[in-house]
């Protein structure tokens, strides 16, 4: 199936998602399988081993206790929570967009091709993920206002890295071209987003067994984690569509692709 790439509203990209989703669940779940799903459920079980159970109903002293355990567990848990940000999520991202790019042409597409390519391009994307995420600390740390403005300006930086081939300062500069006339579609899918991953992922704390919920929470998130990530490449694209005049041909250029040869079935 070929997707049309054109300048789109909130309704579209979330219509576009989810045919994407739906047509490619097991290649996109599968490529965030292999490394995402596995350090979240790492992680939710390392915290049940080294952090106490709060009770049903908890007191201030219970939140106190947590919270001195949760201090010197940070020892275990800490180098796992930069792992997972700085080197797990990024690499995931960036072999999901890939495929996403590759299925929007019809293209063949797989995990091993996805990944191939996410660390072909390793250094850039880590190196520009790190100044993404210093930018926007550092406006935090100026009053919170400007932090909240280079999360929206630097959102689709990743995307520039993946697709346009750029890093550092030009990616970030590239994001915050695209961005700009789009900040209202951004601010409402990422609200839409924020309801929808709760949705899915807000059940899992209904489970009673700890160990069960851990689980099926790593599960869920791995789910949401697909569906928001589709969803921002499909605004990357239709930002790109509304800005650069995006199609096609330029796409298929950017993935290394021929978009005048037979398509292929995409996985």
């Amino acid at each position: 199936m070929q997707y049309e790439i054109k300048s789109l509203g909130l309704g579209g990209i979330l219509d576009q998602t989810v045919k994407l989703v739906k047509n490619h669940f097991g290649l996109l779940f599968g490529i965030v399988a292999v490394l995402y799903l596995p350090f979240a459920l790492l992680q939710g079980f390392v915290s049940l081993a080294v952090l106490p159970e709060l009770p049903a109903s908890p007191t201030m002293e219970d939140f106190r206790v947590y919270q001195e355990a949760a201090a010197q567990a940070s020892i275990y848990t800490m180098p796992l929570v930069i792992l997972f940000g700085f080197i797990i999520v990024p690499i995931t991202n960036a072999a999901v967009i890939d495929a996403v790019s590759r299925c929007y042409l019809s293209k063949e597409a797989s995990i091993g091709s996805s990944y191939s390519h996410a660390t072909k391009i390793f250094i850039p994307l880590i190196g520009t993920w790190i100044l993404q995420m210093l930018a926007i600390m550092g406006g935090f740390i100026l009053l919170i206002i400007p932090g909240i403005i280079f999360s929206f300006w630097f959102f689709l930086s990743t995307h520039a890295v993946v697709i346009g081939g750029e890093s550092g300062k030009a990616a970030l500069s590239r994001s915050r071209k695209l961005v700009k006339g789009n900040i209202g579609t951004l601010i409402a899918l990422s609200l839409v987003l924020g309801v929808i991953q709760w949705g899915i992922v807000g059940g899992a704390i209904f489970i009673p067994q700890q160990h069960v919920a851990t689980a099926a929470q790593a599960f869920l998130s791995s789910v949401a984690f697909v569906f928001s990530t589709v969803a921002i490449v499909v605004f990357y694209f239709s930002c790109r569509c509304k800005v650069e005049n995006f199609d096609l041909t330029l796409l298929a250029e950017n993935v290394g692709l021929d978009i005048t040869t037979e398509p292929e079935a995409a996985l």
